[in-house]
């Protein structure tokens, strides 16, 4: 799949992005295992803490699909949360049907569930992400919940998640009881520079994305860790500005094309996208031309912004170019290169600058690699290939 198809941004940082894709970084594991401490304490409240993009959400839903194998649990979000809503919304969750009355009847019914669950060994577990933007009633609520308990036992275990200021809402007066079970807090860090390098190619290639490396290169990814401050909502976001403005830059000059044909009709088209192609018969190749008369790693194709450079690789029944033998050529637009029974036009080519004809011809750095090197790449890609089957 080409890195730069329209949607490729938003399947890997974007709205489109697979929720279940997690890509753990070292205070996100941290953060976890704080949870999973916290709630197995006898006072069972924790706080999570960090800025907006954080990754808290993403936390908070993996600690609750952990902590629902063994018990009821409800996440509900903070935001304009009215004491109502809290307690239809957690018993919704917790698989307990309300009936219609009074707010005091509602209570009641969830006081009499978590009475039942803990009596039973499993102490139902409530998140409240976004905690910090509750109304103050939700909040005189929770505290009135974390006072209920059960022969000596507290009725139910709490997690909050918000911004830094949440530890200080619960130094209020009005939340002594939560106060009381001594919350534990862990305040979130942000990716070092190697974790967003890694959570950037690892979220691109989840998504369908090809050659992460290219799309960001090292000196990428150290610029958007440092716009981004490290944290994975804003990494999002500036990732997908980085993607769209790369499609951009590509849409704005015509992409070179080859046209593969056999027998005079067209049976593959490549856009050359990338800075390399490798064309021959192993099927790790970038081109594959299925021909006996073609090496299994017969030609390259070297990609460059206003030339096309073809090698021959050491084939063993050479490469052609308008019926002429090359081992190395700069491409024109039209060429046709022959392989065997297969012809392969190139179109889309810009207008070569002496300037550019002169500097391929003669710098040694764009002379053909070495066949070693090219081999050792093929298997390379081959290992990767068998590991994955």
């Amino acid at each position: 799949m080409n890195a730069h198809d329209s949607n490729l941004g938003s399947r890997a940082f974007g709205e489109l992005a697979d929720e279940s894709l997690v890509v753990a970084y070292q205070s996100h594991q941290d953060a976890l295992r704080f949870l999973a401490s916290s709630l197995s304490q006898a006072n069972g409240v924790a706080i999570l803490q960090g800025p907006d993009g954080s990754g808290k959400t993403t936390i908070v839903k993996e600690q609750l699909a952990w902590s629902g194998r063994d018990t009821a649990v409800a996440l509900v979000n903070g935001r304009h949360l009215a004491p109502r809503r809290l307690v239809t919304e957690m018993m919704a969750q917790f698989g307990e049907g309300t009936t219609v009355g009074d707010d005091q009847q509602l209570l009641q019914q969830l006081s009499n569930f978590l009475s039942r669950q803990v009596r039973a060994g499993h102490a139902p577990v409530l998140f409240v992400d976004d905690a910090d933007r509750a109304t103050s009633s939700a909040l005189r609520l929770l505290n009135w919940l974390a006072a209920l308990d059960a022969r000596g036992d507290y009725a139910l275990r709490i997690v909050l998640s918000g911004k830094e200021e949440l530890a200080g809402v619960l130094r209020d007066d009005g939340m002594r009881n939560l106060a009381r079970r001594h919350p534990a807090t862990y305040t979130l860090n942000p990716l070092t520079e190697q974790e967003t390098m890694i959570y950037l190619r690892t979220r691109l290639i989840a998504a369908g994305g090809e050659r992460s490396e290219r799309v960001f290169p090292l000196d990428i990814c150290a610029q958007l860790h440092v716009r981004s401050g490290g944290w994975p909502g804003q990494l999002n976001r500036h990732a997908i500005e980085v993607m769209e403005r790369i499609a951009e830059l590509r849409s704005a000059r015509a992409m070179p094309r080859i046209f593969v044909t056999h027998d005079g009709d067209t049976i593959a088209e490549y856009e050359l996208s990338d800075r390399e192609y490798v064309i021959g018969r192993n099927e790790l190749a970038d081109i594959v031309i299925e021909d006996t008369y073609v090496s299994k790693i017969h030609a390259m194709l070297k990609v460059y912004s206003n030339a096309v450079v073809l090698l021959d690789l050491n084939s063993t029944n050479g490469t052609t170019v308008n019926s002429r033998v090359v081992q190395k050529t700069i491409l024109r637009n039209d060429d046709v290169i022959t392989l065997g029974h297969y012809k392969l036009k190139i179109e889309g080519l810009p207008a070569l600058s002496a300037e550019m004809d002169e500097k391929i011809s003669a710098s040694d750095t764009m002379t053909m690699q070495n066949l070693k090197d090219i081999r050792r790449a093929r298997a390379r890609r081959t290992i990767k290939a068998l590991k994955h089957k």
